[in-house]
């Protein structure tokens, strides 16, 4: 059992509702932080075949992603049910009880002008409901020298989705992403834009539908380590044809479904006492 983490929910909660996005200091503490440093230098080392390099050939540094790691690393998985993650979230979004939706890497080196495009997640996921959101956990010191996220505070409000954006031209879902109906985001208003200053261990939580991006890491020696972990709550209910990963689709839950239809799939990680 996690022991219930210390946090001003109303505050949390309050933010998320607002702005779409919140920062929560410490959420891991600095056992956790190496262990999971390990954990992504492992799955750099030895990349998995759902792992992505965002760096097209010949274009400088290293932009790394993979994901599901939670389906085949124990560390990936522990951190799911044996972290505060899963509650920061529910306390987040107000939900009853939170699932486990999946894990994603995201890993910048020194010295990659590759940036992160402007996108929304929800477009991304088979899913709709308003309860689905990231716990974005800070692996190194991140801030706007090494390619701080920026977060467009408001943007999810609208419910309006945004075309699924590629994150390297010319790769299979570029294609893929570009016979879609959804119109193409726009980059935000530059007054609505956050970004924050992470410690290792520090998290942000953020609405599905939050529009989102980042520059390079123009740093000579400072690494950008994070990891994304996807949430759902109650309200969370299956939309089939829309989504752009594989080993989400082979869920294959009938449309409207809610996710404790697959269980083992996405087990709940929290419930609300």
């Amino acid at each position: 059992m996690v022991k219930r983490f210390d946090i001003d929910e109303a505050a949390l909660a309050a933010a998320y509702a607002r702005d779409g996005v919140a920062l929560v200091r410490a959420a891991l503490n600095d056992a956790w932080v190496e262990r999971m440093r390990a954990a992504v230098d492992r799955a750099m080392t030895v990349p998995s075949n759902d792992a992505m390099e965002f760096v097209p050939p010949g274009e400088d540094g290293r932009f790394f992603g993979d994901m599901f790691m939670h389906r085949r690393d124990a560390d990936f998985r522990a951190l799911f049910f044996k972290t505060p993650c899963a509650e920061i979230a529910g306390r987040a979004m107000g939900a009853a009880e939170v699932r486990l939706f999946y894990d994603q890497i995201f890993a910048k080196a020194p010295n990659t002008p590759r940036e992160t495009p402007w996108h929304q997640d929800g477009p991304y996921w088979p899913i709709a409901g308003e309860m689905a959101c990231t716990v974005y956990l800070a692996l190194d010191a991140i801030d706007d020298g090494n390619g701080a996220v920026r977060y467009a505070r408001g943007s999810h409000l609208p419910g309006r989705d945004f075309r699924p954006a590629p994150f390297r031209a010319g790769a299979d879902n570029a294609l893929r992403y570009a016979g879609s109906a959804l119109p193409i985001v726009d980059a935000p208003d530059e007054a609505t834009l956050v970004s924050f200053k992470l410690e290792p261990g520090d998290a942000v939580v953020f609405h599905g539908r939050m529009v989102h991006g980042a520059p390079g890491n123009p740093s000579a020696d400072r690494p950008r380590r994070t990891i994304a972990l996807r949430f759902t709550g109650e309200d969370i209910r299956w939309r089939r044809g829309v989504s752009t990963f594989g080993r989400l689709r082979k869920a294959d839950l009938p449309d409207g479904a809610p996710l404790s239809a697959r269980d083992a799939l996405f087990p709940v990680l929290w419930k609300r006492g």
